[in-house]
């Protein structure tokens, strides 16, 4: 275990205290103004880290107060070093096809709706249901696009096989676009807490299953929310860590299917509706993305809260492409 000191001034209501400015006297580390205290600068260390792991108080080794303002020196540890937590998620990821990406605060709805986008994609890629990342290829088809198109004004040659590799690569590119454009679109409508990626097989025995589980995550809006950004770096930090993807056999190419929970009387037009989803019948890999309760004070969202919640599934499936 490794410890990291950390002094923060932070303005507080100095309620009960009688102190001068000028001069600091011992306080109480149970007072609320200060345990209030406590928690942002904890906050703030979290969000400004670009550490995998949230750190959590340890110990305090002293609290004063002057005036209206209360400087608190706090000692925040990690529970266990980086090498005993990565070994957990390699153990977890192993053993129990889980991944857990605990985020320290708030998110958007809109980032909870880019966390699922990225996520398709890098299983499309890691899956080998694309031959190279989504940023790569949309760039590599552009080019390509512009060249045959240079080319066709020149003379209407026979359709070679790299062509007919081109369309498929952009039918795949296509469908793709147009279930992220849709995502956007529930996400905008719904709270999504779990979304499922079925690969190939039915949609009772598809050959992979994978969920995004987002149930314990707490979203607002505002500016105190956490940068979309910070989060998918500490989301594919833990992916890689865990190597919950990668598989050295060749995968052959399958369709993957885009099933998303959310509220039935969302009103969305392109999903449609499936109330026979038996999703247990295939062992799932799980992406678990959640809030730290101890940094969150929004109230966390109940098991009930999803009674009125159903399966929706998009009508297209996206066909996988390789060169």
């Amino acid at each position: 275990m490794w410890k990291v000191a950390l002094t923060v001034l932070a303005a507080v209501l100095a309620v009960g205290y009688g102190a001068m400015v000028g001069g600091f006297r011992d306080a109480d580390i149970n007072d609320e103004g200060v345990q209030n205290a406590l928690h942002f600068a904890v906050v703030q260390h979290n969000r400004g880290s670009n550490d995998l792991y949230l750190s959590q108080v340890a110990e305090v080794i002293k609290v004063q107060s002057q005036g209206g303002f209360k400087h608190i020196k706090v000692t925040a540890s990690i529970q266990g070093d980086a090498e005993d937590r990565d070994a957990e998620v390699v153990r977890r990821a192993q053993e129990e096809g889980c991944v857990n990406v605990v985020f320290p605060g708030t998110v958007t709805q809109e980032g909870c709706c880019r966390f699922v986008s990225e996520i398709l994609k890098c299983i499309l890629y890691q899956r080998q249901q694309l031959p190279m990342t989504y940023d790569q290829l949309v760039y590599s088809q552009r080019k390509q696009q512009a060249s045959v198109q240079d080319k066709d004004v020149v003379n209407r040659r026979p359709v070679h096989s790299a062509d007919m590799d081109w369309r498929k690569c952009q039918q795949t590119l296509q469908e793709l676009e147009e279930v992220l454009q849709q995502l956007e679109v529930l996400f905008s409508l719904s709270r999504v807490p779990r979304v499922l990626l079925l690969m190939g097989g039915s949609l009772v025995l598809p050959k992979e299953l994978y969920e995004i589980n987002m149930e314990s995550l707490a979203s607002s809006g505002g500016s105190q929310c956490l940068r979309v950004s910070s989060c998918l770096r500490q989301i594919f930090r833990t992916l890689f860590v865990a190597d919950l993807l990668s598989d050295a056999r060749p995968v052959r190419l399958m369709p993957t299917t885009v099933l998303v929970l959310a509220h039935r009387d969302c009103g969305v037009g392109w999903f449609h509706p499936n109330s026979n989803l038996k999703s247990q019948l295939v062992k799932k890999q799980i992406i678990v993305l959640s809030s730290d309760p101890n940094v969150c004070k929004e109230p966390r969202a109940e098991g009930s809260d999803w009674e009125d919640y159903v399966w929706f599934q998009a009508p297209v499936t996206i066909k996988g492409f390789s060169n």
